[in-house]
């Protein structure tokens, strides 16, 4: 078995992907994390493993948050205010203009091949612009691909370093997840993403605050298909095709797991979406009116 813990949310999917039992630790069953990092693996199975019937096990269905869903959605409310006033002076975006049958595709968690030279191929093949919310852990990893994505026109924005809950992290570890990221972007692209999306959408009204400080645009969605949970392409597809509407950002992945699902969901949304009368833009073009 395998034990991840709240402030690195990309290693359960390929875990389980590979037949190991993933259990979740959280900062309750931790010490003190150092700096913006994580704990280290010695202390984290230190402290899981005399604890394993208090921990939360994870499959690929109930994802990451198993058991947490709940105060996620607290938080979520909590926020709302915050959000519709930073939604008002152009710092947070769920849907873009509704004037007009557009819609924006995004991917979270890459780079990560092959999965996201597979939605690149397929992006390149329809002439459709997108937007990759990268991990850094992953930028790092994949300077290539995340190049790729830059010279084809496609927007980068921020995932965090090593995708967090971020109502876990204080203000200074939320800027270490902000900068390590935007390290690893710049070294590639020459510029630092300006766009970010929370990991699971979480917030609360501090973290949208800091975000703002920063003059960061945070980034949501109101199309979810739920590609993560691996429930076949056309389910995949079908939801994605079914919850469009002007304006609408759809949130899929191409990294965080197997996501042989998305690559080959993504013509047929794509042909659907066409022949709905949509047209897919970028996220800079989807916020701005006709």
């Amino acid at each position: 078995m395998a034990v991840v813990e709240s402030t690195n949310g990309m290693l359960d999917g390929p875990l389980l992907a590979a037949g190991l039992t993933v259990f979740r630790a959280d900062p309750w069953h931790l010490p003190q994390r150092p700096g913006g990092a994580s704990v280290s693996a010695e202390l984290l199975a230190h402290h899981a493993a005399p604890a394993l019937d208090q921990l939360v096990r994870l499959t690929t269905e109930t994802g990451t948050l198993a058991g947490r869903i709940e105060e996620l959605q607290k938080n979520i409310e909590a926020a709302a205010d915050v959000e519709r006033q930073l939604t008002r002076r152009g710092l947070c975006l769920e849907r873009g203009e509704t004037t007009a049958p557009r819609v924006a595709l995004t991917f979270d968690d890459g780079p990560h091949p092959p999965y996201t030279d597979a939605i690149l191929d397929v992006l390149r093949d329809f002439g459709v612009p997108a937007t990759f919310f990268c991990v850094g852990l992953n930028a790092d990893a994949h300077p290539g691909t995340l190049e790729r994505i830059a010279s084809e026109g496609h927007v980068i924005g921020n995932h965090t370093w090593s995708h967090p809950y971020l109502p876990d992290l204080t203000r200074d570890e939320l800027n270490f997840q902000i900068d390590a990221t935007n390290r690893a972007v710049r070294r590639v692209t020459g510029a630092d993403p300006w766009l970010l999306r929370p990991p699971y959408g979480s917030r609360t009204p501090d973290v949208l605050r800091w975000l703002a400080d920063r003059e960061m645009t945070t980034v949501l969605w109101d199309n979810d298909p739920c590609d993560w949970a691996m429930l076949g392409a056309d389910s995949i597809a079908e939801a994605a095709v079914r919850q469009t509407e002007h304006g609408s950002i759809v949130l899929m992945h191409d990294g965080g797991g197997d996501r042989s699902q998305t690559v080959q969901a993504l013509p047929g949304i794509i042909r659907r979406l066409a022949e709905d009368g949509y047209r897919c833009v970028s996220l800079d073009e989807i916020s701005t009116p006709l």
